[in-house]
Protein backbone atom coordinates (compact mmCIF):
# COMPACT_ATOMS: atom_id res chain seq x y z
CA UNK A 1 0.00 0.00 0.00
CA UNK A 2 1.52 3.55 -1.03
CA UNK A 3 1.76 6.20 1.44
CA UNK A 4 0.17 9.21 1.10
CA UNK A 5 3.02 12.01 -0.21
CA UNK A 6 3.87 14.02 2.58
CA UNK A 7 3.69 18.05 1.86
CA UNK A 8 4.26 21.33 3.49
CA UNK A 9 1.10 23.38 5.00
CA UNK A 10 -0.54 25.90 2.72
CA UNK A 11 0.40 28.09 5.82
CA UNK A 12 3.70 27.31 6.44
CA UNK A 13 4.00 27.90 2.62
CA UNK A 14 1.92 31.34 2.27
CA UNK A 15 4.53 32.83 5.43
CA UNK A 16 7.33 31.90 3.90
CA UNK A 17 6.48 33.42 0.79
CA UNK A 18 5.41 36.60 2.65
CA UNK A 19 8.59 36.48 4.39
CA UNK A 20 10.72 36.65 1.26
CA UNK A 21 8.31 39.18 -0.69
CA UNK A 22 7.33 41.64 2.33
CA UNK A 23 10.80 43.33 2.72
CA UNK A 24 10.14 45.00 -1.32
CA UNK A 25 7.24 46.66 -0.01
CA UNK A 26 9.86 49.31 1.35
CA UNK A 27 10.89 51.17 -1.05
CA UNK A 28 14.58 52.61 -1.36
CA UNK A 29 15.13 55.62 0.68
CA UNK A 30 16.37 58.89 -0.94
CA UNK A 31 16.98 61.03 2.23
CA UNK A 32 19.45 60.72 4.76
CA UNK A 33 16.52 60.06 8.14
CA UNK A 34 15.02 57.36 5.72
CA UNK A 35 18.16 55.46 5.07
CA UNK A 36 18.26 55.15 9.21
CA UNK A 37 14.55 53.68 8.50
CA UNK A 38 15.66 51.67 6.02
CA UNK A 39 18.66 50.05 8.12
CA UNK A 40 16.47 49.43 11.16
CA UNK A 41 13.96 47.32 8.71
CA UNK A 42 16.51 45.71 7.32
CA UNK A 43 17.65 44.78 11.10
CA UNK A 44 13.95 43.26 11.76
CA UNK A 45 13.94 41.73 8.63
CA UNK A 46 17.09 39.64 9.54
CA UNK A 47 16.34 39.30 13.64
CA UNK A 48 12.91 38.29 12.65
CA UNK A 49 14.21 35.17 9.81
CA UNK A 50 16.59 34.48 12.11
CA UNK A 51 13.90 33.74 14.88
CA UNK A 52 11.74 31.91 12.09
CA UNK A 53 14.33 29.79 10.83
CA UNK A 54 15.31 29.01 14.26
CA UNK A 55 11.94 28.02 15.55
CA UNK A 56 11.14 26.21 11.86
CA UNK A 57 14.72 24.38 12.51
CA UNK A 58 13.83 22.80 15.96
CA UNK A 59 10.57 22.15 15.25
CA UNK A 60 11.69 19.89 11.86
CA UNK A 61 14.65 18.66 14.29
CA UNK A 62 12.43 17.40 16.69
CA UNK A 63 9.42 15.93 14.47
CA UNK A 64 12.44 13.98 12.53
CA UNK A 65 14.40 12.91 15.92
CA UNK A 66 11.16 11.82 17.43
CA UNK A 67 8.89 10.63 14.58
CA UNK A 68 6.64 6.98 15.51
CA UNK A 69 8.76 4.15 13.78
CA UNK A 70 7.95 0.55 14.12
CA UNK A 71 9.19 -1.31 17.12
CA UNK A 72 10.50 2.21 18.83
CA UNK A 73 9.88 2.91 22.50
CA UNK A 74 8.20 5.90 23.58
CA UNK A 75 10.97 8.25 24.60
CA UNK A 76 11.51 9.25 28.02
CA UNK A 77 9.18 12.25 28.97
CA UNK A 78 10.65 15.58 30.68
CA UNK A 79 8.17 17.29 33.00
CA UNK A 80 10.70 20.73 33.06
CA UNK A 81 14.12 22.34 32.79
CA UNK A 82 14.72 24.98 34.35
CA UNK A 83 18.00 25.88 32.61
CA UNK A 84 16.39 25.61 29.05
CA UNK A 85 12.97 27.38 29.93
CA UNK A 86 15.29 30.31 31.03
CA UNK A 87 17.54 30.34 28.18
CA UNK A 88 13.97 30.70 26.06
CA UNK A 89 12.68 33.47 28.72
CA UNK A 90 16.16 35.36 28.66
CA UNK A 91 16.85 35.34 24.89
CA UNK A 92 13.34 36.52 23.66
CA UNK A 93 13.37 39.27 26.07
CA UNK A 94 17.14 40.46 25.22
CA UNK A 95 15.94 40.48 21.63
CA UNK A 96 12.87 42.90 22.33
CA UNK A 97 15.20 45.23 24.29
CA UNK A 98 17.73 45.44 22.08
CA UNK A 99 15.17 46.15 19.18
CA UNK A 100 13.96 48.61 21.47
CA UNK A 101 17.07 50.73 22.40
CA UNK A 102 17.95 50.15 18.02
CA UNK A 103 14.34 51.88 17.11
CA UNK A 104 14.70 54.73 19.95
CA UNK A 105 18.76 55.66 18.58
CA UNK A 106 17.11 55.84 15.28
CA UNK A 107 14.18 57.88 16.19
CA UNK A 108 16.51 60.44 17.81
CA UNK A 109 18.80 60.46 14.46
CA UNK A 110 15.26 61.33 12.40
CA UNK A 111 14.16 64.19 14.85
CA UNK A 112 17.51 65.38 15.50
CA UNK A 113 17.61 69.20 14.84
CA UNK A 114 20.45 70.19 12.08
CA UNK A 115 23.13 72.88 13.56
CA UNK A 116 21.20 74.85 10.82
CA UNK A 117 18.33 74.50 9.02
CA UNK A 118 19.01 75.52 5.19
CA UNK A 119 15.00 75.79 4.20
CA UNK A 120 11.99 75.93 6.31
CA UNK A 121 8.74 75.16 4.67
CA UNK A 122 5.48 75.20 6.29
CA UNK A 123 2.99 72.48 5.57
CA UNK A 124 -0.63 73.16 5.76
CA UNK A 125 -2.99 69.86 5.32
CA UNK A 126 -6.41 71.28 4.39
CA UNK A 127 -9.45 69.27 3.46
CA UNK A 128 -8.22 68.07 0.55
CA UNK A 129 -5.40 69.53 -0.50
CA UNK A 130 -1.65 70.86 0.59
CA UNK A 131 -0.32 74.17 1.22
CA UNK A 132 3.40 75.11 1.02
CA UNK A 133 4.56 77.94 2.53
CA UNK A 134 8.84 78.74 1.69
CA UNK A 135 9.49 80.64 5.27
CA UNK A 136 11.68 83.88 4.60
CA UNK A 137 9.85 84.32 0.73
CA UNK A 138 6.60 85.00 -0.55
CA UNK A 139 6.74 81.63 -1.99
CA UNK A 140 3.26 79.55 -1.62
CA UNK A 141 2.28 76.85 -3.45
CA UNK A 142 -1.33 76.03 -2.80
CA UNK A 143 -3.04 72.39 -4.64
CA UNK A 144 -6.68 70.77 -4.86
CA UNK A 145 -7.57 66.99 -5.60
CA UNK A 146 -7.93 68.25 -9.27
CA UNK A 147 -4.82 70.17 -9.62
CA UNK A 148 -1.65 68.68 -6.81
CA UNK A 149 0.99 70.86 -5.62
CA UNK A 150 3.94 70.39 -6.74
CA UNK A 151 7.60 70.95 -3.41
CA UNK A 152 10.16 72.18 -4.62
CA UNK A 153 12.85 70.91 -2.92
CA UNK A 154 16.80 71.47 -3.30
CA UNK A 155 19.21 68.14 -3.15
CA UNK A 156 21.76 68.08 0.33
CA UNK A 157 20.13 70.81 1.97
CA UNK A 158 18.50 70.28 5.63
CA UNK A 159 14.91 71.34 5.28
CA UNK A 160 12.67 71.31 8.43
CA UNK A 161 8.78 71.00 7.83
CA UNK A 162 6.57 72.77 9.90
CA UNK A 163 3.13 71.02 9.75
CA UNK A 164 -0.60 72.18 11.11
CA UNK A 165 -3.91 71.64 9.97
CA UNK A 166 -7.03 73.90 10.53
CA UNK A 167 -9.41 71.31 10.21
CA UNK A 168 -9.35 67.86 10.56
CA UNK A 169 -6.20 64.82 11.17
CA UNK A 170 -4.19 64.48 7.66
CA UNK A 171 -0.50 62.83 7.26
CA UNK A 172 2.34 64.02 5.18
CA UNK A 173 3.79 61.70 3.80
CA UNK A 174 6.49 60.74 1.20
CA UNK A 175 6.54 56.46 0.69
CA UNK A 176 10.11 57.39 -0.93
CA UNK A 177 11.17 59.54 2.72
CA UNK A 178 10.08 56.20 4.77
CA UNK A 179 9.21 58.76 7.37
CA UNK A 180 5.34 60.54 7.76
CA UNK A 181 4.53 63.00 10.43
CA UNK A 182 0.58 64.06 10.79
CA UNK A 183 -0.50 67.43 10.48
CA UNK A 184 -2.81 67.91 13.79
CA UNK A 185 -5.24 70.88 14.65
CA UNK A 186 -4.03 72.79 17.30
CA UNK A 187 -0.44 71.35 17.05
CA UNK A 188 2.38 72.22 15.37
CA UNK A 189 4.61 69.01 14.50
CA UNK A 190 8.05 69.33 12.45
CA UNK A 191 9.53 66.87 10.43
CA UNK A 192 13.21 67.04 8.95
CA UNK A 193 14.49 65.50 5.43
CA UNK A 194 17.90 66.08 4.17
CA UNK A 195 16.91 64.58 0.21
CA UNK A 196 20.71 63.15 -1.55
CA UNK A 197 19.00 61.90 -4.79
CA UNK A 198 17.11 64.64 -7.20
CA UNK A 199 13.91 63.32 -8.95
CA UNK A 200 10.22 63.30 -8.71
CA UNK A 201 8.34 60.98 -5.83
CA UNK A 202 5.16 60.60 -5.42
CA UNK A 203 3.31 62.81 -2.06
CA UNK A 204 -0.06 62.15 -0.22
CA UNK A 205 -2.29 61.60 3.12
CA UNK A 206 -1.90 59.16 4.55
CA UNK A 207 -4.73 59.35 7.19
CA UNK A 208 -8.04 59.22 6.30
CA UNK A 209 -9.47 62.46 6.47
CA UNK A 210 -12.89 62.59 4.17
CA UNK A 211 -14.90 62.19 1.28
CA UNK A 212 -12.02 63.03 -0.89
CA UNK A 213 -8.89 61.77 0.70
CA UNK A 214 -7.82 59.37 -1.88
CA UNK A 215 -7.21 62.55 -4.20
CA UNK A 216 -5.09 64.37 -1.69
CA UNK A 217 -2.12 64.06 -3.24
CA UNK A 218 1.19 65.96 -4.06
CA UNK A 219 4.86 65.89 -5.77
CA UNK A 220 7.81 65.76 -4.43
CA UNK A 221 10.66 67.51 -7.13
CA UNK A 222 13.99 67.21 -5.56
CA UNK A 223 16.71 69.43 -7.90
CA UNK A 224 20.27 70.83 -7.63
CA UNK A 225 20.21 73.97 -5.16
CA UNK A 226 21.18 76.25 -8.14
CA UNK A 227 18.37 75.20 -9.95
CA UNK A 228 16.25 75.30 -6.63
CA UNK A 229 17.01 79.02 -6.38
CA UNK A 230 16.43 80.03 -10.08
CA UNK A 231 13.07 78.28 -9.84
CA UNK A 232 12.67 80.05 -6.20
CA UNK A 233 13.47 83.44 -7.94
CA UNK A 234 11.61 83.01 -10.38
CA UNK A 235 8.25 82.46 -8.41
CA UNK A 236 9.06 85.07 -6.30
CA UNK A 237 8.74 87.45 -9.41
CA UNK A 238 5.46 85.41 -10.45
Amino acid sequence: MLRPRRTLPTPLLLGVAAGCLLPACAPDAVDVQGGAVGELYTTFLLVAAGVFATVVGLLAWSVIRYRDRPGREEPRQHHGNVKLEAVWFVIPQALVVGLFLLSLSTLEEVDRAPAAADLGVRVQGFQWGWRFSYDGTGVEVTGTPERPPVLVLPVGRNVTFELISNDVIHSFYVPRFLVKRDTIPGKVNELRVTVEEPGTYRGACAEFCGLLHARMDFTVRAVEPDRFETWLDEQEVS
